[in-house]
């Protein structure tokens, strides 16, 4: 099995952008997924997508299996996007 990069930031390894882009294709997907929350939804929805983003890459570089990630990191968007939902509705009213 391949080496899991190292994602810590600093300065010489780019951004968290480059940091999706440097993991595995399958990876990387599950990672930035999350971000279409900003695509769609504006500014609570790019929060949260961030915030999922975060936590996928944080994942990413566990040492768990790729099962587990699968699961997790899919976990992780399904959160965010109840998240989204529900502080939508809050603030509607319903």
């Amino acid at each position: 099995m391949g080496e899991v990069p190292d994602l810590v930031p600093d300065a010489s390894k780019g951004n968290w952008l480059t940091q999706i882009r440097i993991l595995p294709r399958w990876q990387g997907v599950l990672a930035a997924l999350p971000l279409g929350l900003a695509l769609i939804c504006g500014l609570i929805g790019g929060l949260i997508g961030v915030l999922g983003a975060v936590v996928n890459l944080k994942i990413a570089r566990t040492a768990l299996a790729p099962t587990l990630k699968v699961l997790a990191m899919t976990g992780v968007i399904l959160g965010a996007v109840i998240a989204f939902f529900l502080i939508a509705a809050v603030l509607v009213g319903f």
